[in-house]
């Protein structure tokens, strides 16, 4: 049953239909009937946001792209940890492939989306939505095994952390594979303008709430970062479900 329950939640938020009972369902409905919902949308308020057989393959996938292709992988850079599933799928494969050397870092605020998201991308998202405490996650992820020794939470809002600072403090010298997965326009901008000189001569970036719609979301982003930045070339290297799409970002100014 928990596993019913938590596919139904994902399809009833994959479709936006939480909002039309949020917004216009919620107070028609009989108290008991509310309350039950309730209880569904807690009991999943820990259901991953990724699904893992999806994405494990495909982090597989990159890395030994990277391996056939470049010198070193670089680090694993994450734009929006939430409860730390997507975080937990790479050090998996990670410790899978033998791939020791192989830092992730985690940026979030751990207060949900920013306040601008109410604002942004049709009103899609919502402040606060995703939230899950740093002391949750770092939970969550040492329950599941992660490997502290190469693993970095980076608490604060991306305009206070995605800094040059950063950068040195941790001295990150190139991203490896890159997780988009803030949702919002400004975030996911930020996100990639941070990752500018962290790009060599091939780095995957994969964008976990894509919509094809160069005026919304990750979409947006990655459009403007693209023409922004004509060194950066890309091509589509798959997809996941239920939003995930994937790209291999080259250098041209490397060789």
């Amino acid at each position: 049953m928990k596993t019913l329950n938590s596919a139904l939640w994902a399809v009833f938020k994959f479709f936006r239909l939480n909002e039309i009972y949020r917004r216009f369902v919620k107070d028609l409905l009989p108290s008991s009937l509310n309350n039950k919902i309730a209880k569904i949308t807690l009991k999943n308020s820990f259901v991953p946001h990724v699904i893992e057989r999806e994405i494990k393959p495909k982090y597989s996938d990159a890395l030994q792209h990277l391996l056939r292709t470049d010198n070193e992988i670089g680090d694993y850079l994450e734009f929006g940890v939430s409860n730390g599933t997507s975080l937990k799928c790479m050090d998996r494969v990670l410790k899978k492939l033998d791939l020791d050397s192989v830092r992730m870092f985690g940026f979030d605020s751990f207060e949900g989306m920013p306040p601008s998201a109410v604002i942004e991308d049709e009103g899609t998202w919502k402040p606060g939505e995703f939230a899950s405490s740093l002391k949750t996650t770092k939970q969550y992820l040492t329950v599941n095994g992660i490997n502290w020794q190469r693993t970095f939470l980076i608490k604060g809002w991306f305009n206070a952390t995605l800094r040059k600072e950063t950068i040195r403090e941790f001295d990150i010298k190139k991203a490896g594979i890159i997780m988009v997965d803030c949702n919002i326009y400004s975030s996911s901008k930020l996100a990639l303008n941070f990752c500018i000189p962290l790009i060599g001569r091939q780095t995957v970036i994969f964008f976990d709430d894509w919509r094809e719609d160069e005026e919304f979301g990750e979409c947006r982003a990655f459009t403007e970062f693209l023409l922004e930045n004509p060194q950066f070339m890309s091509e589509v290297l798959g997809r996941y479900r239920p939003t995930g799409k994937i790209f291999l970002v080259t250098n041209t100014t490397v060789f």
